[in-house]
This record gives C-alpha cells, sequence and structure tokens, in this order.
C-alpha cells in the first residue's frame, strides 16, 4: 500500500515518529522527515538511508504556519505530490494546576496543537489532490484529563476535537482522517518533557509501568491507516479507558482520585 508514497512524518527524530519512518521506508514509502534540530534531523536521514534512499529531512517549527507553507513547497519540489501527513510533533508536560506558569501553557499548546493545526492546513490541498490521508497523534491523556498533566491532556482532546471536525467537513472527498491513542510507550533516553516553568528537562524513567514497545506502537499506526480507521488505540488499556469514561464517568473519576497521589509521584 505505502510503495511510493509521499509521507510526511512531523517530530520524526526520535521516537515512534523515527520508528514509524522506519517500517514505512522499509515498505516503499518516500519520506519527508521533520523535527526543530538540524542535528536530529541529520542523523534521522542518516539512519533511515540504510532502508531507503527516498528520504528527506526538512527541519523547522510545525507551530509556525509560514514553515510548513516551506515544509509543502520543498516536499512537492522532490517527490511532485503529498499522500499522507503523520501529525507526530508534541511534547511532553507535567505539573500542577497551582505550579503552571503560563508561559508553559502557551509553549506547550502552540508545540502540541497548533504543531498539529498548521500542518494540516498547509498539507490539506495536495493531500485532498491525492484522495490521502491525515492522521493525529493524540494520548490515553487526550481521552481524559490526568491530574499533573492538564497542559499535556488539554492539548491532546483539543487535537481530537480538530480531527472529528476535519473528518466532517471533509465527508465525501475519499480522505482519510483518523486519530491514534498511544498509551504509555517506551521513551528514547534523550527525550525531554517540560515542566511547570516550560523548561525542558529529561524525562525520568516510569516505574511500576508496562511500557509499549515503539514498534508496536508504529505499527498500530500503520494499520490504522491501511484500514482507514478513524480511532485506533496501541493499547487494551487505551481501549478500556474510552469505555469506561463513556459509560462510567462517575466510576471513572473516583478511580483517578484514588490513584492521584501514585499519579503525582510519576512526574
Amino acid at each position: 500500500m505505502f510503495q511510493n508514497k509521499v509521507v510526511v512524518i512531523t517530530g520524526s527524530t526520535q521516537g515512534i515518529g523515527l520508528k514509524t519512518a522506519e517500517i514505512l521506508g522499509k515498505r516503499g514509502a518516500k519520506l519527508v522527515i521533520n523535527s526543530r534540530s538540524i542535528d536530529k534531523v541529520e542523523n534521522a536521514v542518516f539512519f533511515l538511508k540504510q532502508f531507503t534512499e527516498e528520504v528527506i529531512g526538512i527541519p523547522g517549527d510545525v507551530s509556525e504556519s509560514s514553515f510548513c507553507e516551506e515544509l509543502r513547497e520543498k516536499t512537492v519540489q522532490k517527490f511532485g505530490k503529498i499522500d499522507i501527513l503523520i501529525n507526530n510533533a508534541g511534547v511532553a508536560s507535567s505539573g500542577m494546576i497551582s505550579e503552571m506558569h503560563s508561559r508553559a501553557f502557551e509553549k506547550i499548546v502552540s508545540i502540541n496543537f497548533l504543531g498539529s493545526v498548521h500542518p494540516t492546513l498547509a498539507f490539506l490541498p495536495e493531500i485532498k489532490k491525492q484522495k490521502g490521508g491525515i492522521i493525529f497523534i493524540s494520548s490515553i491523556a487526550g481521552i481524559l484529563g490526568l491530574p499533573g498533566y492538564s497542559a499535556y491532556s488539554a492539548t491532546k482532546r483539543a487535537i481530537v476535537g480538530f480531527a472529528e471536525s476535519l473528518k466532517i467537513e471533509l465527508t465525501g472527498t475519499d480522505v482519510f482522517v483518523g486519530i491514534n491513542y498511544p498509551g504509555f510507550t517506551e521513551n528514547d533516553v534523550q527525550k525531554t518533557i517540560l515542566n511547570a516553568k516550560g523548561e525542558e528537562e529529561i524525562l525520568k524513567k516510569r516505574e511500576g509501568i508496562k511500557a509499549t514497545s515503539q514498534e508496536k506502537t508504529a505499527l498500530g499506526i500503520i494499520k490504522q491507516i491501511e484500514k482507514r480507521r478513524f480511532r485506533a488505540y496501541s493499547s487494551i488499556s487505551g481501549k478500556f479507558i474510552q469505555l469506561l469514561v463513556r459509560f462510567f464517568p462517575r466510576l471513572t473519576f473516583f478511580i483517578l482520585a484514588k490513584l492521584r497521589k501514585r499519579m503525582e509521584s510519576m512526574q
């Protein structure tokens, strides 16, 4: 299915994004890799060229609309079209609401929400031409707000609302829209998180949590694109939480209240 398809993956120099690119490259896709860091983009492209020569890296900030237009133009210039956009760029964040700085909220909204909106707006005309697809990477935290992760949860929920509106508006165009809800996934050693002040720090290893492998999560995203499913979950826990929130909302909040201290200690 992915042979000669042009796939743009934002935030794809590490983690789920890079693993998804690797698998798609092995399946014949033409890849566009992106990150704000020039060095990380160069390293990712060098790594991916083990599997395919059809890969380019374009560094820049997808939370800026002007860069997203540049990203679109360079992609079309190189490959002639755009088939699939995977909105993967994002940043983890933590901090109690009472401790959060406004600057931190603004930064997280810009990266996590606008970092999906601006690429979508820029790429949509090209994707319509190919009757391709756009997939948004949300999170279990986008299903319900988690204590200590208010800004992250809010932006991941906002992505869901945007994707739902987009899906309805594109009815009859044959453009696929999807939302993927990864659970706790293995992190790269160098993965950073924004604290309550909006400062980057290394994400501490989560103890006592069985994390899903990056490969399993990436394969789930790829399968979702193949099946053109609107919603998909990378873990059984994600499906369970969605059902719990939908049918037993009071019980869900009761359980979260009981687990609050444990979740706060994970930060």
